[in-house]
């Protein structure tokens, strides 16, 4: 018979990791939403029209891809998004800055009230994380809706500023006055 203590050291082991075989030098970047459509296209294939998923890009402070994981599939009007995956594959990846892409199957690109929700939501847990969600873009055949270009930023993190100069692709640490105002604090 197993004594306590024996009882105790019978724990599972959790290992994490993140490997990539892609070099530093030869990884993509993010410009603007428009590269993140072209990605979605690659990502979504023949599925783009058929049910919903949820991808994650995760990116360096470079806006270079650290890497992109599908968080959720679903059917085909909604599906359902795991806030502790997005955060898992956040650190998981060491990741700087995120992006939320998902498509919608009917082809409309107004953003429903559950992707405001979803927005806000994860918003949230990843200021607390300090790693800015910098856009969520919903993808159809036809287009896109970036919340960044709808000046949606509202939505994405009140402390940036909502001017039509702003954007969550340039690096406001990079701007001597940025950092002497407070911005992105």
């Amino acid at each position: 018979m197993e004594t306590k203590n024996e009882q105790l050291l019978k724990v599972a082991e959790v290992e994490l990791s993140y490997k990539t075989t892609i070099k530093a030098k030869d990884r993509i970047k993010i410009n603007d939403a428009n590269d993140v459509y072209t990605l979605s296209k690659q990502l979504l294939g023949n599925s783009m029209e058929h049910h919903e998923e949820v991808y994650l890009i995760m990116l360096n402070n470079s806006m270079k891809v650290l890497g992109v994981s599908q968080v959720s599939k679903g059917g085909t009007n909604q599906t359902i998004v795991d806030p502790k995956i997005i955060l898992q594959l956040s650190i998981l990846s060491n990741a700087s800055k995120v992006i939320l892409i998902h498509n919608h199957p009917s082809g409309g690109l107004k953003p429903s009230w559950q992707d405001d929700n979803l927005t806000k939501t994860i918003n949230k847990i990843m200021t607390l994380l300090e790693i800015p969600l910098i856009d969520h873009v919903i993808v159809t055949a036809e287009g896109y809706y970036s919340y960044c270009d709808k000046d949606r930023i509202d939505i994405l993190n009140k402390t940036v500023s909502t001017s039509k100069n702003s954007s969550p692709f340039i690096d406001l640490n990079n701007i001597s006055w940025a950092n002497s105002h407070n911005i992105n604090q």
